[in-house]
C-alpha cells in the first residue's frame, strides 16, 4: 500500500475517533460521516460544492462554498490558532 494512502485512511480513522469521542457515534456512525468529511474536502478543492450542515444549535444550514484556489479571495490569518475539529471553506 503507498504511503498516501496509507496516510488517508490513517486521517479517516482519526478523525472517526474523534466523531465518535466528541458527538458519542457509534464507530459505524463515525467512519460514515469521515469519509463523507474527506470526499467533501476533496470536491471542495476542486469546484464549488453545495452541501448542508448541522449549526451547534441543530438546525440543518445549506451552504454552497470551495477550497479551489483561483476562486477564493485573499485571506488574513487572525494570530490565533486554528481549531482542529472544524473544516474551513470559502462561502460562495
Amino acid at each position: 500500500m503507498s504511503t498516501q494512502k496509507k496516510n488517508q485512511l490513517k486521517e479517516i480513522m482519526l478523525l472517526a475517533w474523534q466523531f465518535a469521542k466528541k458527538n458519542g457515534f457509534t464507530m459505524g456512525e463515525a467512519l460514515k460521516c469521515a469519509w463523507a468529511n474527506m470526499k467533501l474536502k476533496a470536491d471542495l478543492k476542486v469546484k464549488i460544492v453545495e452541501f448542508y450542515f448541522k449549526k451547534t444549535d441543530g438546525t440543518l444550514r445549506q451552504a454552497f462554498g470551495t477550497l479551489k484556489e483561483g476562486l477564493i479571495g485573499e485571506t488574513k490569518g487572525t494570530g490565533r490558532k486554528p481549531n482542529e475539529n472544524l473544516q474551513v471553506y470559502w462561502d460562495t
